[in-house]
């Protein structure tokens, strides 16, 4: 019919461009959702055909050694007859495959460098094959090249060499290393220490043995068991006046060695103003201005008042034990913990939300009731303590844990401290560094318990400390309101189970040697601990030395 329609040509003429441009448009977007899915089938067979290969190569770890690195080598030749492109973890696989073969294992290497693919793993395997084949000056030319490379150092790649070197009796290179490394900002474990200490106690130099001591016991403070022997050991073979003693350390601190008193550390006042300025900052991003706000003018009226002994977390006292059906939130439980406090001659401040202060009150345990109106002796122990000043209640919206946190790191002499069974998990990972958050949970957060004692350990999501034994834990009252509601508190221990520098020697505790806290009528504590004396010779002042004072 076009064609018998001689009139309409002219006008299919001047929309033939208009054509043109459409279907070279389109014929490219049908291609793509043509190759699309098969694109994506291609990279999903790839990932799955170099996956296979990655766990064959795992399991070569099982053969001996030539041929486990000859089969490594086959599984990257059929790798590359697949056309699979070169993967890092593969290659470095092989790598560690091919320890017994160095020449092999570099040249493996080598390859990922020349495809810019040489990554801290691949290091990490080159070296361990290098100390496994014992080239260890070879290992250390490695580690400098991946710290040109901008590699950091990692304890994965830089402790075998540090075991080696130390293995080696290489006393000065060992040092060299271990300071390259502390410059690069790495922590060095444990483990590292303890070789380094048995290095310097088997060359019998009790200078750098107590240098090594210092930088131990400052960044761990609570030794385990391999490195307190290594220290016995250490100062054992250096000899002469260095000695290393186990002594009982009782409740008083008291070390029955040197006479030196062990001290309950608490956090200095830098610290306290980190912790301060956390948990203002949390209270700025969950309200703004008013979070932050209120939690200032809490810290204000603190210092106005006068010095607290403890602090009680109330809702989490008030809801000991509560669930089940039928619980609810106790102010009899908090009222005789606090009671409790006050009868021996403490004062205390109480911390509760507001929501806890009105006619009704929510119940968050396990009842099907959701919330509870507050009976009139319930009332009249709320008017009580507010006429006592005691009582303080936290704004909508605001964290109640904030307020008696807070409390423990005021400025002056008010730090009491809290009253709480809270593991603190969502607290500690921000809020301090783990070893200074321990030491502020040892000594400045006490646990209680109501009813018969029977002991539990402490939450193991919870820091790890030494310092504070458990209360005993009573099992749930009956009801809400028990007629015999007995609380049982605890109390700071009376030192830290930290190591301790107490004139010129230093005091560490041994595993499982802590005092306990005193709640649960515990009996008198005794811990084992060291104590080492490591007394550096004078140095001596050689002709034409400058003047310098000379130790004595």
């Amino acid at each position: 019919r076009l064609l018998g329609r001689a009139s309409r040509w002219p006008r299919m003429a001047r929309l033939f461009p208009l054509f043109c441009c459409l279907a070279a448009f389109a014929a490219p977007a049908a291609a793509l959702r043509l190759g699309a899915p098969l694109m994506r089938t291609c990279d999903a067979s790839r990932r799955k055909a170099a996956g296979r290969h990655l766990r064959q190569l795992a399991e070569l770890q099982a053969l001996p050694a030539a041929e486990a690195c000859e089969a490594a080598q086959a599984t990257l030749a059929n790798m590359r007859a697949e056309g699979l492109p070169l993967n890092v973890d593969a290659v470095s696989r092989a790598i560690s495959l091919c320890g017994c073969e160095l020449p092999v294992a570099e040249s493996l290497f080598e390859s990922l460098v020349a495809a810019g693919n040489d990554s801290e793993g691949a290091y990490s395997c080159l070296l361990r094959a290098q100390l496994g084949s014992g080239d260890l000056d070879r290992a250390l030319v490695t580690f400098r090249r991946m710290l040109q490379r901008g590699i950091a150092p990692r304890g994965r790649n830089a402790s075998p060499v540090l075991h080696a070197l130390c293995a080696a009796g290489r006393q000065v290179d060992a040092m060299r290393f271990s300071g390259r490394l502390v410059r690069h900002g790495l922590v060095l474990s444990q483990e590292d220490h303890a070789a380094l200490l048995l290095l310097h106690g088997s060359r019998a130099s009790p200078r750098q043995l107590r240098r090594q001591l210092d930088r131990l016991l400052r960044e761990h403070s609570t030794p385990g068991a391999e490195t307190a022997a290594a220290i016995e050991a250490a100062v054992a073979a250096v000899g002469g006046s260095a000695a290393a003693t186990r002594v009982a350390v009782g409740h008083d601190g008291r070390c029955p060695c040197c006479g030196g008193g062990l001290q309950l550390l608490t956090l200095p006042e830098e610290q306290r103003e980190q912790v301060r300025s956390v948990l203002l900052s949390r209270a700025h991003q969950r309200l703004g201005s008013r979070g932050s706000d209120r939690l200032r003018r809490f810290s204000r009226w603190l210092e106005g008042q006068p010095a607290f002994d403890f602090v009680v977390d109330g809702p989490n006292v008030g809801y000991a034990n509560q669930n089940f059906e039928g619980g609810r939130f106790s102010f009899a439980q908090v009222a005789e913990v606090v009671s409790m406090l006050q009868r021996a001659g403490k004062r205390v401040l109480l911390i509760l939300p507001a929501k806890y202060a009105r006619d009704v009150v929510p119940n968050h345990t396990s009842s099907s009731q959701p919330d509870d109106r507050i009976t009139a002796a319930d009332r009249a122990l709320l008017d009580g303590w507010r006429s006592e000043g005691l009582l303080y209640t936290t704004g909508p919206g605001m964290y109640d844990d904030w307020y008696w946190m807070l409390a423990t790191v005021g400025r002056g002499d008010s730090q009491p401290v809290a009253v709480t069974n809270d593991a603190m998990r969502d607290h500690w990972a921000d809020l301090l560094p783990a070893r200074d958050f321990a030491r502020w949970r040892a000594s400045k957060v006490v646990p209680f318990s109501f009813g018969a004692a029977a002991s539990a350990p402490r939450d193991a999501a919870a820091p790890p400390t030494h310092a504070v034994a458990d209360p005993p834990i009573a099992d749930p009252p009956p009801a809400h309101e028990a007629p015999s509601l007995r609380a049982c508190v605890g109390s700071p221990p009376p030192y830290s189970a930290e190591a301790q520098l107490l004139a010129g020697r230093w005091h560490v505790p041994l595993p499982d040697g802590a005092p306990e806290g005193e709640g649960g009528g515990a009996p008198e504590p005794v811990g084992q601990w060291l104590c080492v004396s490591v007394v550096p010779p004078p140095r001596v002042r050689r002709a034409g030395d400058p003047q310098v004072a000379v130790c004595r």
